[in-house]
């Protein structure tokens, strides 16, 4: 039995983008922009991004999703976004595909320090299906900036579970569907 998961992915981007993350009205910020890169095309592919209060993936009172989005290409962009600054930074890069039956994803958390008025780029980068990936953050000249990262992932489900970097695959658990259908 083949269960289609397009209509899942749908649910999923919808209701994840319920509550944004907004910096601090009062205070400094930067602009972060986001792509996710995969190494296979054809599959629907989600992306998404999270902030976070600390590397100890403890969520914020203000809003935690950044953005998401899907689609088929293998390069897909979130727009910048406002982040604060001149404070620690934590947030997480995601991607979520649809392979056959199942969904495999990866996701990154990582911690860096952004400089008030700097514009940052963040690359999620999946490798063989989702069973890797790898972030990079650049600077506006395209220079690597350093960034720390907590042991495992803070990505919703696999928070605590599965490692930052390495992917996961899964079968959606659906609960079977029972027709009240009288027979003659």
């Amino acid at each position: 039995m083949t269960i289609n998961t397009f209509p899942l992915l749908i649910l999923l981007a919808a209701l994840t983008g319920c509550v944004t993350y907004a910096p601090p009205p009062d205070g400094p910020t930067a602009s972060l922009g986001m792509y996710f890169e995969n190494d296979t095309s054809g599959h629907m592919l989600t992306g998404l991004a999270t902030v976070f209060a600390n590397p100890a993936c403890d969520r914020l009172p203000s809003g935690e999703r950044i953005g998401t989005r899907m689609g088929m290409d293998e390069r897909d962009e979130l727009p910048a976004q406002q982040i604060a600054a001149g404070k620690e930074f934590t947030f997480d890069l995601a991607t979520i595909e649809v392979q056959g039956g199942a969904n495999a994803g990866c996701s990154v958390t990582a911690t860096f320090l952004p400089v008030p008025g700097a514009k940052y780029e963040a690359r999620l980068y999946n490798r063989g299906n989702s069973a890797r990936c790898e972030m990079v953050i650049v600077d506006d000249q395209n220079v690597a900036v350093p960034f720390t990262t907590p042991a495992f992932s803070c990505m919703g489900s696999v928070n605590g579970k599965t490692r930052n970097g390495v992917g996961w695959f899964a079968y959606p658990k659906i609960p079977p569907l029972i027709l009240n259908i009288p027979f003659k």
